[in-house]
């Protein structure tokens, strides 16, 4: 089901899909260019996903940085679908239904454009288990990706800064780093690109060098794009990293 709010028809469009996830009809934004979408991208954040609080500091730049990649994506000429926040009781196989829910939605929709997978954060190891090898996307873009595998048998281990700084339920995060994320995710597509800040003191710039090598290990086309003197949020270079992303994308042909 689609929902239309008119517009201007020179102007961008915003509608609405449903996707079913933990026994619900959840809504998703769609925010789509003037013309005809050249592909659409699938962008989760873990507000949405985990029910993260949007002011914590790890977040909430992010979510900025979230909104503005948007509205770059679609003035390059892609659409972007978001899930809206919703209430639920959460757990990793919901989260990973869920994703895939959303997917195969958009692929109803749009069923001739190539589908991009992007998870900012907390929200880039869901992507990579909730791969559908029957419908891989034509890419997917991780933004300042942690790592969860070492957490995977180690819950406790999440009462240090990966759990206080980014939200992530202990629960969750153990799950999904037991399903192996960085090795998972050569299921979701043939391509992948991991963007980090150099300054990044949440999540250590190691973590994405690691992220980049198990996925090219596990024969993703991956990419690593460094932003120098930036945070976990980007910051202050997030017009350098909007540029590239869509460049990349661009490259691709996605």
């Amino acid at each position: 089901m689609i929902g239309f709010m008119p517009t201007a028809s020179h102007e961008p469009r915003v509608e609405e899909i449903h996707f079913d996830a933990f026994a619900a009809s959840l809504s998703a934004r769609v925010d789509l260019p003037s013309r005809p979408p050249r592909s659409m991208v699938m962008m989760l954040s873990g507000v949405a996903m985990f029910g993260l609080d949007a002011e914590r500091p790890a977040t909430r730049g992010l979510q900025n940085f979230g909104e503005d990649l948007a509205r770059a994506m679609v003035a390059s000429g892609r659409g972007v679908v978001r899930p809206d926040p919703f209430e639920a009781d959460r757990q990793a196989d919901g989260c990973v239904d869920a994703v895939t829910s959303l997917g195969r939605t958009i692929l109803e929709h749009w069923p001739d454009l190539p589908v991009v997978h992007l998870g900012l954060s907390a929200a880039a190891p869901l992507i990579a288990v909730a791969g559908d090898p029957g419908t891989p996307a034509a890419a997917f873009i991780l933004i300042s990706p942690p790592i969860l595998e070492t957490y995977g048998n180690r819950p406790d281990r999440l009462d240090l800064a990966l759990s206080e700084s980014l939200g992530i339920p202990p629960e969750i995060a153990a799950d999904l780093g037991a399903r192996g994320p960085m090795n998972a995710g050569a299921s979701v597509a043939p391509r992948a690109l991991v963007v980090h800040g150099a300054a990044d003191v949440l999540v250590p710039p190691s973590d994405a060098i690691g992220w980049r090598a198990s996925l090219a290990a596990a024969g993703v086309d991956a990419a690593r794009l460094e932003i120098g003197f930036a945070g976990h949020d980007l910051e202050p270079c997030q017009e350098a990293a909007l540029d590239a992303i869509v460049e990349h994308l661009d490259e691709i042909d996605a």
